[in-house]
């Protein structure tokens, strides 16, 4: 079998950086590990919107283009890997080839905001994809409730994170709170209303439009655009690490918004506190790995933070928990072994 892996956005540069162990391999899906496991594999750039930026009509209208023009492209690929369902699936069942795979990350969210002329067209192209592979047992319920596809057509991948470039550390002598995260879904609102109540340092790392109108506390700093390596760092220096997220019924982000956070976090084996989402429960426990609040509940989320940051016994026990679900269910690796066998099972 011959699987081309396209991604929303370029990756060939990262797949550079990972050969030189410059970057972690989270977001390549496990792609550079297939060949050990006896399948060809490579990334895809698609060549309609192939140099980058631009806004408006004329950007949105080549993006989804792509899609229509992708498998004529992919001539040598039996199946494609891909986040993109909007139209990929119909034309490769057009075409008659490849067969597609599509990668879920926010498609029940998509589902809920869509028209109904576009639930139609999501619904064909999701029927018309070879699997659609969701990150949580709970995000395949949703979304197979939500769109009535065959529930023999939907399965579950849960999601990876390089062990290895994000490996422990020793806890810091004195840390700070962590947030890291761009997706829309992330409550920094509520982080920053809880950070008033604490007496500690919080790092936001986020992109600007996150912190649009928000008025931030004095010990809370922002940064964006840092390298990997830093961003290593940052979770190696601290004390805890939170994903603060809106309720699952919002209407912007991801269902799948703060997965890779609490991976990256899990592996360097630091303290959580995570808004309690469905689709967080595959991959940790209240108590167990991380301490789960109510979305949006400033005091409660505040009050979780102080305990971890008050107790390091507890926050070296949640850290060390996490750090051994990484190793034995949330590896690049084990997620390569995962889709391996779906895209074999393609084949049968």
């Amino acid at each position: 079998m011959r699987a081309a892996f396209v991604y929303p956005n370029p990756r060939l540069e990262l797949a550079a950086d990972v050969a030189a162990g410059r970057a972690p391999d989270t977001g390549l899906l496990g792609q550079n590990h297939l060949a050990a496991l006896g399948i060809d594999s490579r990334i895809h750039e698609p060549a309609v919107g192939r140099g980058g930026g631009g806004r408006g009509f004329v950007h949105r209208l080549a993006w989804s283009a792509r899609e229509l023009t992708l498998p004529w492209e992919l001539r040598d690929a039996d199946v494609a890997i891909t986040p993109l369902a909007n139209l990929l699936p119909l034309a490769a069942r057009m075409r008659r080839r490849p067969a597609v795979v599509v990668v879920s990350y926010g498609l029940a969210t998509t589902w809920r905001r869509a028209s109904r002329a576009r639930r139609r067209l999501l619904r064909a192209s999701l029927a018309s994809a070879a699997k659609v592979l969701c990150l949580s047992s709970s995000q395949r319920d949703e979304l197979v409730a939500a769109t009535g596809l065959d529930q023999e057509r939907v399965a579950v991948l849960l999601l990876g994170v390089d062990e290895r470039f994000f490996a422990p550390a020793p806890p810091p002598a004195t840390g700070y709170v962590l947030a890291v995260g761009k997706d829309l879904a992330r409550d920094y609102e509520t982080l920053a209303r809880a950070a008033e109540a604490l007496d500690l340092p919080v790092r936001l790392v986020a992109h600007p439009r996150n912190l649009v109108g928000l008025r931030l506390p004095p010990n809370v700093e922002t940064a964006y655009g840092l390298s990997w390596s830093e961003l290593r760092d940052a979770y190696a220096g601290a004390a805890c690490v939170v994903l603060p997220l809106r309720r699952p019924e919002y209407s912007f982000g991801t269902e799948g918004s703060g997965l890779t956070a609490l991976l990256e976090a899990m592996a360097s084996a630091r303290a959580l506190v995570v808004t309690d989402r469905a689709i967080f429960r595959d991959y940790v426990a209240d108590r167990e790995s991380c301490i789960a609040v109510p979305a949006e509940d400033p005091a409660a989320l505040a009050a979780a933070i102080g305990e971890v940051a008050g107790d390091g016994e507890l926050a070296e026990r949640l850290g060390a928990r996490g750090r051994e679900l990484v190793e034995e269910r949330f590896t690049t690796r084990l997620m390569a072994e995962r889709l391996a066998s779906v895209i074999r099972g393609l084949d049968a």
